[in-house]
């Protein structure tokens, strides 16, 4: 039970809009440069590896494709962390470290902030709650925030480009988007 993000309520807007319209409204403009979505079976059972999930993998490679960048150009992420393992495993389905080595990634204090791929710069979902319909938008404004440089303390310096992964169905659907600050 303690291993499971809470349900909270909660509520999360952006604004979607053109660079033209943006730059009036007079505030530093975050661009989504990528996204992606994939599917997969929901039973666990049925999957070809229990401790993977494949559709935050494909989704993470087609974002990539059309940000035109890779796991190595990512400042930050804020992913989907509703048990404490899907944290770990999606940082290998993104490609931040090697399938296997999340655990030890997170060890040695590279998923922190001033670490190499800071995660979840927000308290990730066990520690804010998971909102369930206002996640994936929170997790966008947690990046806006980041890309701003208006994120305070959790500030990561000099954070230029961000990832949103979120899933649902035991990760048997997932979203990825890459957004950047112009």
């Amino acid at each position: 039970i303690l291993d499971c993000s809470p349900i909270t309520d909660g509520a999360a807007a952006v604004i979607l809009t053109t660079v033209d319209i943006a730059k009036k409204l007079g505030k530093p403009i975050i661009k989504i440069i990528g996204c992606g979505q994939a599917t997969n079976t929901i039973a666990l059972h049925s999957r070809d590896d229990m401790a993977a999930i494949e559709a935050a993998r494909h989704a993470a490679n087609m974002a990539y494709k059309m940000a035109g960048k890779g796991p190595d150009d990512i400042d930050l992420a804020e992913v989907h962390d509703c048990f404490t393992i899907a944290e770990l495993v999606v940082m290998e389905e993104l490609g931040f470290v090697e399938k296997g080595k999340s655990g030890p990634a997170v060890e040695a204090g590279e998923t922190k902030i001033g670490g190499r791929i800071p995660i979840n710069t927000s308290g990730g979902l066990k520690s804010k709650g998971h909102p369930v319909g206002a996640t994936g938008v929170a997790q966008i404004y947690s990046l806006v925030e980041q890309l701003r440089g208006t994120a305070g303390e959790r500030q990561v310096e000099g954070a230029k480009v961000g990832l949103a992964q979120n899933m649902g169905g035991s990760g048997g659907s997932s979203v990825v988007t890459i957004l950047e600050a112009m």
